[in-house]
């Protein structure tokens, strides 16, 4: 709230306006916990000029959108409602995701809707792809592959927690792998068909003597690369880790024995249309493999260059919480982040820190956290103390889940372990999305190293070979490269394809 030219928060009537505000907020969120220069008197609510305050409600998370419903109410309560004939508006990280989400209400599309959209967008490139009602077949192995994972999942889950991320998980890469190994089948299977002139019963046994071998393999390796998310010390990733595998295995288990059948028995039938006609390579294609073939060090540092340029722009990815500034661009929550700013009030209030004070002098330990380099004030109501124990919320210059504010977090802690007789931890969302980010990507290396020698050892036994999975990676890759590389027919026999 920003006070028109001539008032400040001092002047006559302001305070009063200001506590009949926040119990309408009161009102409308009895659970928060709600703190302001009206109830503590605290200059750090305010900005330099006295013309803009702010109060700090907190409010207990719950779901996968904490906040975002209780901001509406918010805003619905605060709705015509002004101070010093100013208008009060709701800004904050969860206000923010409500608007950039268009105000509608929190959550979004069901498993089912989101699995039928995707599927709809398969079946539209598998009918493109295959020009026949076989377009239908990868889908169907999807069908069956993606309820036998749930089940699966079901007594793991009455075992151990498991995250709500593993069914969009299941639902969406289960569908792509599924139809993915699905195709390779296929694939392989028209061509006995149509080149070798094999009987479909002949073609069959090809396809999965192939192809069905590139399937187990690559399902394998992706099973292993999912699994070794267990070694990471946040529970939710272990249970990704742990149901994620079951995905590519389940996928593999089904184009190994039910897909043989369907091609076996209505195969033939489905793909009638697409028999009628000769294939012939494509004139694109073609022409593509050749130039990389003859310009191979062209093909590679043009590779390096947009590898680069993809790694480049992954550095600047913001990990963990958004900063308040990269979400809505437009309404009341985002007006009021722009007060804030133009204030010199800054986006720190958005994402504080909150210091648990369970032995010591809160006061004094409030004292010294506002002396940290990158902290623009504390805050220590009495209505915050309980049975000895006490919080303390320290808002940093710059959003706490910024690279600076990071920084400034460090500081916090460190100062307040320092600190004799006293037992001070620190913690709030901004401090939980930096701490998941030390415990994920602090164990990458040791991630990246069992992912790579287990794949490598898996790889090493597909090809008979220990410079190919170096040279590969993955079965697709490598099997790309055998087709079109110098001594593609030597490697592609050793592979059987």
């Amino acid at each position: 709230m920003s006070l028109p030219e001539g008032k400040t928060v001092d002047s006559p009537g302001v305070q009063v306006e200001l506590k009949d505000a926040l119990a309408k907020v009161e009102a409308a969120l009895p659970d928060a916990r709600i703190a302001s220069y009206a109830s503590t008197h605290d200059r750090t609510f305010v900005s330099q000029d006295g013309r803009t305050t702010f109060a700090l409600i907190y409010i207990p998370a719950r779901g996968m959108e904490p906040g975002q419903a209780e901001a509406r109410r918010a805003q619905a309560a605060l709705e015509g409602v002004t101070v010093g004939g100013a208008p009060v508006g709701v800004t904050g990280v969860d206000a923010l995701r409500a608007a950039a989400a268009d105000g509608g209400e929190a959550g979004g599309a069901s498993l089912a809707v989101e699995a039928a959209i995707a599927g709809g967008g398969a079946l539209l490139v598998l009918a493109f792809v295959f020009a026949s009602f076989m377009a239908i077949v990868p889908l169907l192995m999807a069908i069956v592959a993606i309820p036998t994972t749930f089940l699966l999942v079901w007594p793991l889950a009455s075992a151990t927690d498991v995250s709500v991320i593993v069914k969009f998980l299941i639902a969406l890469v289960g569908l792509a792998i599924a139809i993915d190994y699905a195709l390779l089948v296929v694939v392989r299977w028209r061509e006995e068909r149509q080149r070798a002139q094999l009987t479909n019963e002949e073609a069959v046994v090809k396809a999965m003597q192939h192809a069905g071998m590139a399937v187990v393999f690559s399902g394998t390796t992706v099973g292993i690369s999912l699994l070794a998310l267990v070694v990471l010390p946040v529970p939710f990733l272990r249970s990704i880790g742990i149901a994620g595998m079951l995905i590519p295995l389940v996928s593999v288990a089904v184009a190994v024995t039910l897909l043989p059948v369907v091609l076996t028995t209505i195969g033939p039938r489905l793909d009638r249309r697409h028999a009628r006609r000769e294939d012939h390579p494509s004139r694109g294609w073609t022409a593509w493999a050749r130039f990389i073939v003859r310009r191979r060090w062209t093909a590679a540092i043009v590779s390096i260059v947009a590898l680069g340029a993809l790694v480049f722009a992954a550095s600047s990815i913001q990990l963990g919480t958004p900063q308040a500034d990269s979400l809505a661009q437009s309404g009341p929550a985002r007006a009021g982040l722009e007060q804030l700013v133009g204030s010199g009030v800054g986006t720190g209030p958005l994402s504080p820190f909150d210091s648990l004070v369970r032995a010591g002098d809160p006061d004094k330990v409030a004292d010294t956290l506002a002396r940290v380099q990158g902290v623009s004030g504390t805050v220590a109501p009495e209505a915050w103390r309980r049975g000895g124990s006490a919080l303390v919320t320290v808002i940093p210059t710059v959003g706490g889940n910024s690279p600076a504010g990071r920084e400034t977090l460090d500081r916090i802690r460190e100062t307040a372990g320092a600190m004799q007789e006293t037992d001070v931890v620190t913690g709030g969302e901004a401090a939980q999305s930096a701490d998941f980010l030390d415990s994920v990507y602090g164990n990458f290396p040791l991630v990246i190293a069992l992912i790579a020698s287990l794949t490598f050892l898996l790889l090493a036994r597909a090809f008979k070979s220990l410079l190919l999975p170096l040279k590969g990676g993955a079965v697709e890759p490598a099997v790309s490269w055998c087709r079109v590389g110098a001594d593609g027919p030597r490697l592609a026999a050793r592979l059987g394809l």
